[in-house]
């Protein structure tokens, strides 16, 4: 296919990383001339029959359950903190997520750089108490795809993931927008348990050397993963 020029490469990712993050896309699968595949990751984890892929409540251990902190560094990825306009972008987002759940609690975000991926590791969650973690399937839809009205193909679909060590339960928003034959995919991974919920997605950097493509769940999930093990602790640790 034609090479595309940058700047609406770059203007079709950062859509479709919006209507991730904003939650507020049609569902759907399509067929589309995908950009560039990602490094990968290792997504071994989801496999059936662990208690990884259970959605058991592993993390029973922490006893009152979990609390999420921001460290300075997660999934190996250093602390960015981006200007206060991107940053409320994000707060709206999550607020608008909660509300889709039925959920309140006091608001933990931060961003973490990742120049290899071209972009940054947005982290955004909720301290609270007395979460239902089944109240994620809320989420689940059956896919669909429509027109935005500007000539853009969105494709919105759900996928369950495994939660890793902290049970509760997770799932990935996989959101692609097309546009003639350019598409790009972008995942928002979430997670629910008594007492925290999280999102974690990909934020382009247009200021990198490094153009990030396509997040589908596959790459977003294992990390998601990573970052639970960074943020969240024990409540009372």
């Amino acid at each position: 296919m034609p090479k595309q020029p940058a700047a609406s490469a770059a203007l079709l990712v950062l859509s479709a990383v919006l209507c991730v993050v904003a939650t507020g896309c049609a569902g759907g699968t399509a067929a589309t001339e995908a950009t560039a595949t990602p490094r990968a990751h290792d997504d071994s984890a989801a496999v059936a029959g662990g208690p990884a892929a259970s959605g058991r409540e592993s993390g029973n251990r922490a006893g009152n359950g979990w609390t999420l902190t921001v460290p300075d560094s997660a999934a190996g990825l250093a602390r960015f903190r981006p200007p206060a306009a991107p940053l409320a972008k994000l707060t709206g987002a999550l607020d608008r997520t909660a509300a889709e759940l039925g959920i309140t609690g006091s608001a933990v975000e931060a961003v973490y750089d990742d120049p290899g991926q071209g972009g940054y590791l947005v982290f955004a969650g909720l301290n609270g108490s007395g979460y239902d973690p089944s109240a994620l399937k809320r989420m689940d839809q059956v896919p669909a795809t429509r027109q935005d009205g500007m000539g853009d193909r969105i494709t919105q679909d759900w996928q369950p993931t495994a939660t890793g060590d902290h049970g509760g339960q997770a799932g990935c928003q996989e959101t692609m927008i097309g546009s003639g034959g350019l598409a790009a995919l972008s995942s928002s991974c979430l997670w629910l348990t008594p007492t925290t919920f999280g999102l974690v997605t990909y934020y382009p950097n247009t200021r990198s050397d490094h153009f990030l493509t396509n997040t589908p769940a596959g790459v977003v999930a294992p990390l998601m993963r990573k970052v639970r093990d960074a943020v969240e602790r024990p409540a009372g640790s």
